[in-house]
Formats: C-alpha cells, structure tokens, sequence
C-alpha cells in the first residue's frame, strides 16, 4: 500500500487519492491491524510518539515496520478504539499533516476518552518515511490515573 505521489498533469485527484489513502491508514490504525498499518511505511520509517514515558509508556520512537505494527498491536491490548474522525488534512510536497479525533476506551480502568491528535507525516516514493504523532499527554496521564489531579 502507498500514498499517493503527486502526478505530474492532474493534480486535482491528489487531494481525493490523500484522503482515501489516509482513511485506510487510519481504519488499519484504529483496528489494531498493525501489519496493515505498517504496509503504508518505508522500511526503515521512523514512528516518533511525542511525550513522557513516565506518564505514557507508549511514547518513543519506532524503527521500521516490525517495531510499528508490535508497538500498535501493544496499544490495542490496553486500548479499544470506539471511533474516530479526520477533521482536517493539510499536504504539500512530501508533507502531510492530519488532524484527527479519537475516542479511545482504557480497558485497565474502563474510562472513556475524547483526544484530539496531529500527525505530522513524510512521504517518500509512495510511503511514510517519518510519523510525529502529537496528543494531549496530560488528559491521557489523568485518564490513566497517571497524574493526579490535587
């Protein structure tokens, strides 16, 4: 599986060839299908989750497939993904920036969450070469019973 590159005459279908790309990413994320997931990254991509390990064991980096399909097949055994939606989607060049919600059930407590997430990709020939995933680490922390609220 591959993004799309930008064709050279009819870039009108880029943006439309994008969204359906990423939908099927995300559809392979949020269902724990770490082998799918990991077919749209090169290699030796880099998958960087952006936070404390303290408060979010699953924060770190990531080299290349193996390590990124095990790393989301860990989160589906402490998480269910109960929805989640694009909200927006912003590429040029090799870049693409997604926006995205999800609703995310903890099964260690049951607690439902809301988050809002921003995923800073580069493409290279067709795949992910680098993933900067962004989220709200404290209301995760709170939620995990991490952080303590005084």
């Amino acid at each position: 599986m591959s993004l799309p590159q930008p064709p050279s005459d009819a870039r009108d279908d880029r943006p439309r060839a994008i969204n359906e790309a990423l939908r099927a990413l995300y559809d392979a994320r949020t269902a724990g299908d770490g082998d799918a997931y990991a077919s749209y990254f090169a290699p030796d991509a880099r998958m960087t989750i952006v936070g404390n390990p303290a408060l979010n064991p699953g924060a770190g980096m990531r080299i290349g497939r193996e390590s990124i399909a095990r790393h989301l097949e860990n989160l589906h055994e402490i998480n269910e993904y109960l929805g989640f939606e694009i909200q927006s989607v912003v590429e040029g060049g090799d870049k693409v920036v997604v926006r995205w919600t999800a609703e995310v059930r903890f099964l260690d407590n049951g607690r439902i969450g809301f988050y809002d997430v921003l995923d800073h990709i580069t493409i290279r020939d067709g795949l992910i070469v680098e993933l900067m995933h962004f989220y709200d680490t404290g209301s995760m922390g709170i939620a995990r019973g991490r952080i303590r609220i005084a």
